[in-house]
């Protein structure tokens, strides 16, 4: 059969999926199995054959949306190949956890832990992975299936990620957190050359030792600090020294003091740990 050009929707990102779907019904399926809790009905991934409607839907959308996919077979097929990756098993871990491959921040950056071998049988029958977010990329992997035996899939039903896999992505994500640190202090910064990437590793480095390692709280005591214009440890003043290095409160309750001591205020979040 020819090439099917799919997408994977994330619907917790594209908040109007379910509105364009009733008014386009392009041929679709939802990744997660049925029945369906209905609070996850707008949240869950959809996969899509990206017919005209849905091609000129996606192509000015900005939003971290999804990915594109190539591949010589049918949607169930697809689908249930797919479907196996929904969730992971990590090192130490027993039971798995969710794993969103679809979204295109994580993706390359998966596949470049992987081992050739491990790339061919994630991908199964995909020949092309295509992402938008940001900058575009576009990667065939057509040469890499024909070094390997088509016929070969994944015996067991959930992926592992192996300790040197997990080490390599952590490194990685950790870098890309950092670089997004710096332009949110940046975004409140003047003027903006007093942030640097040295400077937003140093003081994510010195919050995680603090235990202080959910995303949320971190952002907000980069801004806070970058408003006071602190730029290196040592002006950290005494009084925020003291509430952050605390010992007998967890990380995000130490986080959320000091913000509501400075700000009058604890900015709503849902917190999302690294």
């Amino acid at each position: 059969m020819l090439p099917i050009r799919y997408a994977i929707i994330d619907g917790a990102v594209m908040k109007d999926l379910m509105d364009f779907l009733s008014a386009h019904n392009p041929p679709h399926a939802c990744l997660y199995s049925e029945p369906l809790q209905p609070e996850l009905v707008e949240l869950a991934p959809y996969l899509l054959e990206v017919t005209p409607a849905v091609e000129k839907w996606l192509q000015w959308n900005t939003s971290p949306w999804g990915i594109y996919l190539t591949a010589k077979t049918t949607m169930r097929v697809l689908r249930q190949h797919l479907r196996k990756y929904l969730q992971v098993i990590l090192p130490n871990e027993t039971k798995p956890v969710i794993f969103r491959f679809y979204d295109p921040r994580n993706i390359w950056d998966f596949l470049s832990v992987l081992s050739d071998w491990e790339k061919h049988l994630f991908l199964g029958d995909i020949s092309r992975i295509e992402t938008s977010y940001r900058l575009q990329q576009d990667v065939s992997f057509k040469a890499l299936h024909e070094r390997y035996p088509a016929t070969q899939t994944i015996k067991s039903k959930l992926m592992s990620i192996s300790k040197e896999q997990y080490s390599l992505l952590e490194i990685i994500f950790e870098r890309r957190y950092v670089r997004e640190l710096a332009e949110t202090m940046r975004a409140v910064s003047l003027p903006m050359n007093k942030v640097s990437i040295e400077w937003a590793s140093e003081l994510f480095n010195y919050l995680r030792n603090l235990g202080i390692t959910d995303r949320r709280s971190i952002d907000e005591i980069a801004k806070l600090f970058t408003r006071e214009n602190i730029f290196k440890l040592s002006d950290i003043p005494h009084q925020y020294a003291i509430v952050l290095e605390g010992t007998t409160h967890p990380g995000h309750y130490r986080a959320e003091q000091l913000l509501l001591n400075i700000n009058g205020v604890i900015p709503a979040w849902e917190r999302s740990f690294l």
